[in-house]
């Protein structure tokens, strides 16, 4: 499949919708990498923040604290973020 199924419009997938079905029917599962469920939870509430155009930084703060001590490293919390990992762990570290 040329283009990633997670990036694609809702009219890119009806349009590729059997591409797409081999494409998830054809994944190994042991594949995919396993992350805290806190990373879940950061995620969500920095794309809520995105919608909203309401940072709540307490939270974020919180939320990271949580995915830190589930064993998420600042790599994987920056790349949530959108920046650097020195950006990232020098203010929520």
């Amino acid at each position: 499949m040329e283009t990633d199924p997670y990036s694609m419009s809702i009219d890119e997938m009806i349009a590729h919708s059997d591409e797409i079905a081999d494409y998830f029917e054809s994944a190994d599962p042991s594949d995919a990498p396993v992350y805290p469920a806190a990373d879940y939870w950061l995620r969500c509430a920095l794309q809520r923040a995105e919608v909203t155009g309401k940072l709540d930084h307490d939270r974020i703060r919180a939320l990271i604290a949580d995915s830190r001590a589930a064993g998420s490293t600042w790599e994987r919390i920056a790349k949530l973020l959108d920046t650097t990992t020195e950006a990232a762990a020098a203010q929520y570290g």
